[in-house]
């Protein structure tokens, strides 16, 4: 876990847009490293407090918020949250647990009719939903970054 790149952190000017632009680099970074190994996925839920590289990844991201304007509580959760998002989505395929044989579904899970088609579109499935989940927290992060911010000056034009 220490190959994640965090220096997005870093290099980003973290204004507004940029900070979500930031947890999606890192997001992605750190899903892919936890995919290339899926057998290691359980450890970074387990004591993340003791371990170097993943307090260096607990300090940019929280160091991230805070600076982005996030309160201290929230950075907290907002990290904890994105931890979450990763490592689950990384925890296996959804699509990969459907066996391709059609009769198993057909009488049934009638709904599930197609189900055995998904083994061959394992990888589409997981990335797909992977971006879409990571799309729609970043939407919520802003909406809720928001209303603990108050509102927004209009724009003159």
């Amino acid at each position: 876990m220490g190959g994640v790149d965090r220096t997005v952190f870093a290099t980003v000017g973290l204004g507004r847009d940029d900070r979500h632009t930031a947890l999606r680099t890192w997001a992605r970074a750190y899903r892919d490293a936890l995919a290339a190994r899926p057998n290691v996925v359980p450890a970074p839920a387990q004591a993340p407090g003791r371990r170097p590289s993943a307090l260096r990844a607990a300090d940019a991201v929280f160091g991230a918020l805070v600076d982005a304007g996030w309160p201290r509580a929230q950075a907290t959760r907002v990290g904890v949250l994105m931890r979450y998002f990763v490592t689950g989505s990384a925890l296996g395929s959804f699509a990969g647990g459907f066996p391709d044989d059609a009769r198993l579904y057909a009488d049934e899970y009638p709904h599930l009719d197609q189900a055995h088609l998904l083994a061959d579109l394992q990888r589409e499935i997981n990335e797909s939903a992977f971006e879409a989940g990571l799309e729609a927290l970043l939407v919520g992060l802003t909406r809720r970054y928001e209303r603990l911010e108050g509102p927004r000056p209009a724009a003159h034009g």
